[in-house]
């Protein structure tokens, strides 16, 4: 037996920070919201409280307030979560050396030999436990879930959920996973789904009976290889995975709602991106426009360039794309940009045939982004993104599922 791995999972993780600091939501049905008002919007997050009575991410508002009558909605606190994410971190760090965070809300730790055995690696499983109740509070809860590889030890971590502990050793395999749906299992997604469907694969009983043949003929690849090692509890190496896209989206306020203040709102947005992209020591070689018009009507279009990690190339670029949107469509309501084909620094060739003025610009920028590192985003821009920098509700900070931003990047 080795249970090699500690894999932790906080429970509603948006809602609990908001019980945790504001005594009066503490054992009411909570739902965090993007903005409040908006009754068109949907729950990015909701408490125990709340899921009792069928209230999930994605709910809509008014399908909440319908579900649960007696809920309270409350303004999603980026920031605040941010803060606590790394408080958290930084106390489970003195407990177990933390491997890996791989959202706002997951983290995993291995646990060294001595303590691999199920006696010892469950106290420490509750020295965690206990740790947090006494320094973060008892309204930040994590299930924590033991097994010998990461894959278990994170299945594990979401069956039994809020605060459980759970073990999956080899004796319990695959017995204990045979209640599990197909998709509750991490890299099963809805066209995986279909693909194990149509080679007579309905349960996880049937996945793991399954040859590892077999599932690499499903999979198509080698996935389908350390899929059938994963269930096995058999401890493979990550793979390393690659940052493919910078970028971010926004519904528009009301204000906002024109040609002129979309387009101000996208070079917000890619200013916002370029400052990521040069934190990252990245460069980007395509870029992509999103808009939705009206209620109905999506558009894009994309440009590929020569890499570059330069704000007012990147700029021009898109008022190009801009350009080309769609002559008398409804007034925008939601727009998006997106950085593609990206390299990092070290593998960037750079052009010999750039304008001086780009190579002094770079210079420039970094000059912009240590001010507004330090006294927050909004404080050095360049004039298109004007209109949108004056309304701080637009594109504000934004806690992606594998994204934690960094305040000191991102704040405003």
């Amino acid at each position: 037996m080795a249970l090699r791995y500690l894999f932790i999972d906080f429970d509603s993780f948006f809602a609990s920070v908001e019980q945790q600091l504001q005594p009066r939501l503490r054992g009411r049905p909570v739902g965090v919201v993007p903005s409040l008002g908006v009754e068109t919007t949907c729950c990015i997050a909701a408490s125990y409280e709340a899921k009792a009575f069928g209230v999930k991410t994605g709910t809509p508002v008014r399908e909440a307030r319908h579900l649960c009558p007696g809920i309270v909605f409350v303004e999603a606190n980026h920031p605040a979560y941010v803060r606590m994410h790394s408080r958290i971190k930084a106390l489970i760090h003195k407990i177990i050396y933390v491997d890996a965070v791989l959202s706002i809300d997951e983290m995993y730790g291995r646990l060294p030999p001595h303590e691999q055995a199920p006696d010892r690696a469950r106290a420490k499983a509750e020295s965690i436990k206990a740790a947090l109740a006494r320094e973060i509070g008892p309204h930040v809860r994590a299930s924590i879930g033991l097994a010998p590889n990461r894959f278990l030890a994170k299945l594990a971590s979401k069956m039994e959920k809020p605060d459980g502990l759970t073990r999956l050793d080899f004796e319990d395999l695959p017995h204990k996973l045979t209640s599990l749906e197909l998709d509750d299992l991490n890299g099963i997604g809805s066209g995986m789904l279909r693909r194990l469907h149509a080679a007579r694969i309905y349960t996880v009983a049937q996945l793991c009976e399954a040859s590892r043949q077999k599932l690499h003929s499903v999979w198509g690849s080698v996935e389908g290889d350390r899929m059938w090692s994963a269930l096995r509890g058999i401890d493979l190496p990550p793979v390393e995975t690659q940052r493919r896209t910078v970028g971010h989206s926004h519904v528009l306020p009301p204000r906002l709602r024109n040609p002129s203040g979309a387009h101000a709102t996208l070079h917000r947005m890619l200013q916002k991106a370029g400052r990521r992209l040069r934190a990252m020591d990245h460069f980007a070689g395509q870029l992509v426009l999103q808009v939705k018009f009206g209620f109905e009507l999506r558009w894009e279009n994309q440009l590929c360039c020569f890499p570059t990690q330069d704000d007012v190339t990147l700029g021009r670029h898109l008022n190009l794309l801009w350009e080309a949107r769609p002559k008398g469509a409804p007034d925008p309501t939601k727009v998006g940009v997106m950085l593609l084909r990206l390299e990092a620094g070290r593998s960037h060739t750079p052009d010999l045939f750039a304008e001086p003025a780009e190579k002094r610009r770079l210079a420039l920028q970094e000059a912009m982004d240590q001010v507004n590192r330090r006294h927050g985003g909004r404080s050095l821009y360049y004039a298109e993104a004007l209109e949108a920098q004056r309304d701080r509700e637009v594109a504000p900070m934004r806690i992606a599922f594998n994204h934690i931003p960094g305040l000191e990047l991102e704040r405003d």
